[in-house]
């Protein structure tokens, strides 16, 4: 609960940055207006007004339906529609300006995926089992093991050195599908072939970002690894967490 905190004052920080730096311009642009002589200047610079003062518009209401949306944990109707658009247009220009800070990219991707469920689940859809893709990054597999279970994972021999094991049998006793996915390109080939009803998806933060901006048409469900060893190597993941969101998912 305290990283969540901290995560949307981070969020909040910047938002803030792109405010002001909106603002600004238009207190430049204002007072360029009002001393500009000339007939073309004048035009030019009301259109810039006018242009950044909707940015600031529509900054502020979607900023306002991502904040009640995270707050409630649930959207509807038009905040659900804007929050939405918040996620596609501002969250992407939060991580812009978070360049030279990657702490700060790692809090507003957390805001991100968060926001992502909560979409999701708001639309109380329910699937069926084989409509569900579990899909799992390759670091999740123990380094020690020859098993090429990206290829097949019905190669995974479950010996419970790795969650793979453990989310296959769920997923075969249960009749989901599961993948073992070595990249981005990889994951996205998947999804492509079998085209799933929702994906539930387990990655590091920034390949769920990604992933979850490149997928069109169909929703997705973000699951944040653990990385007890650092990124991309022996990764870890709540199943419990992942169990849960399925049993909320079907029908």
């Amino acid at each position: 609960m305290r990283n969540l905190e901290t995560n949307v004052k981070t969020f909040l920080r910047i938002l803030i940055i792109i405010l002001t730096v909106f603002i600004s311009l238009l207190i430049v642009f204002g007072v360029a207006y009002v001393n500009a002589s000339i007939d073309v200047y004048s035009a030019i610079l009301v259109v810039l007004i006018t242009t950044v003062g909707f940015c600031i518009g529509a900054l502020a209401v979607m900023s306002g339906a991502i904040f009640h949306t995270f707050k409630m944990k649930k959207a509807s109707g038009l905040t659900l529609t804007l929050t939405k658009l918040g996620l596609r247009i501002l969250m992407p220009v939060a991580v812009l300006f978070t360049k030279s800070n990657s702490k700060e990219k790692k809090s507003i991707r957390y805001i991100y995926i968060e926001l992502n469920n909560i979409v999701v689940e708001s639309y109380n859809k329910k699937y069926d089992a084989r409509d569900i893709m579990i899909l799992l990054p390759h670091c999740l597999q123990n380094s020690q093991c020859g098993l090429k279970v990206t290829s097949d994972p019905e190669l995974c021999r479950q010996c419970g050195k790795c969650k793979i094991g453990v989310l296959l049998k769920y997923a075969k006793d249960n009749g989901l599908n599961l993948f073992v996915a070595t990249g981005g390109t990889v994951a996205r080939n998947i999804v492509k072939k079998t085209k799933p009803g929702i994906i539930i998806s387990v990655a590091c933060e920034r390949d769920l970002m990604s992933g979850i901006s490149d997928i069109k048409g169909i929703p997705v469900i973000g699951i944040i690894n653990k990385q007890p060893n650092g990124p991309c190597i022996n990764t870890d993941v709540d199943v419990e967490g992942i169990i849960n969101k399925i049993k909320q998912l079907t029908v």
